[in-house]
C-alpha cells in the first residue's frame, strides 16, 4: 500500500482524535492530510473537509446537546446568517474565482494557492492561541445584552471564511459567541460544534451542486477513520489536561502553518 495512503488515512484519525480532545481544530489537519497525503486539488479539499468536519462535529455536537450545553438562541441569531454565507460562498463565489490569480514573473498565484495561504492565518492565529491559552474561565455577566448586530455580523464574516477556506469556524466562533452572546466557555465550545455542524454540511451542499463529480467512496472511508479518531479522543479527553495538549497541538499547527506557506510560495 502506497505510504501516502497510510499517511493519509493517519491523518483521518488524527482529525477525529483532535475534535473529539477540544471540540475544535480537525479541519486544520484535514485539509494538508487531503491535499499532500490524498493529492486532491485544495479547491476541492475544502469541500471534502467541509464534509468531513460536518461528520465528525455531529457526532459530538449530540453528546453536548445531550449534557445541555448549546445554546439555542445563539444558534438561531448567528446560525441562520452564517449558513446562507457558507452556502453562497460554496455555491456561487467559489465557482466564480479564476483559476490563475496573478502572475509576478515565473511565480503565478493561483486558487488552489491562494486557498491553502489563506488557511495558513487561521492556523497562525489557532496556534497562537492555543500556545497563550490559559485554564477556561466559566464566568459571565449574566447582565450583559446580547450584541444581535454584532453577532449577525461576525457571523456572516465567519460563515464566508469558513465558505473559502473550508476550515477555522470553530476557532472563530467560539470568540464571537463568547463576547457577543456572553456564553460561559463550556457553553460556547458546545454550541460551536452544532454550528460547525450546520455550517459545514450547508456548505458542502453548496458544493455538490456546483461540483458533481464527488468521491462518495473516497469522502465515505476518510469519515470513518476521522470518526475513530473521535472516538479515542473523546475518551483521552478524560485522561488529559486539555490546556497541556493545546500547546503541544498549537506548537505542531504552527509547524505545518510554517510547511505551507514556505512549500507553496517556494514551489
Amino acid at each position: 500500500m502506497d505510504v501516502y495512503l497510510i499517511l493519509g488515512y493517519l491523518g483521518a484519525v488524527a482529525t477525529g482524535l483532535i475534535l473529539g480532545v477540544m471540540g475544535g481544530g480537525g479541519a486544520l489537519l484535514s485539509i494538508p492530510v487531503l491535499v499532500y497525503f490524498f493529492h486532491i486539488p485544495a479547491s476541492v479539499a475544502t469541500g471534502y473537509s467541509l464534509f468531513l468536519i460536518g461528520i465528525t462535529a455531529t457526532s459530538g455536537a449530540v453528546q453536548n446537546i445531550r449534557k445541555k450545553l448549546v445554546d439555542y438562541n445563539s444558534v438561531l441569531y448567528y446560525g441562520l446568517p452564517s449558513v446562507i454565507a457558507v452556502y453562497a460562498m460554496r455555491r456561487f463565489i467559489m465557482p466564480a474565482i479564476p483559476e490563475d490569480i496573478f502572475t509576478i514573473g515565473s511565480f503565478t498565484l493561483d486558487k488552489n494557492h491562494l486557498i491553502l495561504l489563506l488557511l495558513t492565518t487561521v492556523m497562525f492565529g489557532a496556534a497562537y492561541k492555543m500556545i497563550t491559552a490559559k485554564p477556561e474561565e466559566e464566568t459571565i455577566n449574566q447582565t450583559a445584552e446580547i450584541d444581535y448586530i454584532k453577532l449577525i455580523l461576525f457571523a456572516v464574516l465567519i460563515g464566508g471564511f469558513l465558505g473559502l477556506v473550508g476550515a477555522g469556524g470553530g476557532f472563530l466562533m467560539v470568540p464571537a459567541l463568547v463576547y457577543f452572546a456572553h456564553l460561559p466557555m463550556r457553553k460556547a465550545l458546545g454550541t460551536s460544534l452544532v454550528l460547525v455542524a450546520a455550517n459545514s454540511f450547508i456548505g458542502f451542499l453548496g458544493d455538490v451542486h456546483s461540483n458533481p463529480n464527488m468521491d462518495w467512496q473516497f469522502l465515505f472511508q476518510f469519515s470513518l477513520f476521522s470518526i475513530a479518531g473521535v472516538f479515542i479522543g473523546s475518551y483521552l479527553q478524560r485522561h488529559i489536561q486539555s490546556t497541556h495538549l493545546k500547546k503541544y497541538f498549537g506548537w505542531f499547527v504552527l509547524s505545518v502553518a510554517v510547511f505551507i506557506v514556505v512549500k507553496e510560495l517556494t514551489r
